[in-house]
């Protein structure tokens, strides 16, 4: 899905109107190296929008990453940090 958002530079659709982005499982977005799509389908989409991450696990470089596309980022944490599920 990715790949079609970013292909032709973005020219396939238009993501101005995206209000709400959810990633889930983000970790493993950023671990497998989707960070320039994702930075690029975010660069599309509005500056106003809600951004949304879950995940599992979220290591401190991905969190450092994460924190590059979030505007104010608020962090929940269910059960300890840094704890295996």
């Amino acid at each position: 899905m990715i790949d079609v958002l970013c292909l032709n530079n973005g020219g396939i659709t238009n993501l101005k109107r995206v209000t709400y982005l959810v990633l889930d499982e983000a970790d493993r977005m950023f671990d497998m190296g989707f960070e320039p799509q994702i930075n690029k389908m975010v660069a599309g989409i509005r500056n106003d929008r809600q951004t949304v991450m879950f995940s599992a696990t979220f290591p401190k470089y991905v969190e450092n990453l994460a924190k590059r596309v979030l505007h104010k980022p608020v962090e929940i944490v269910v059960g300890g940090r840094n704890t295996t599920a």
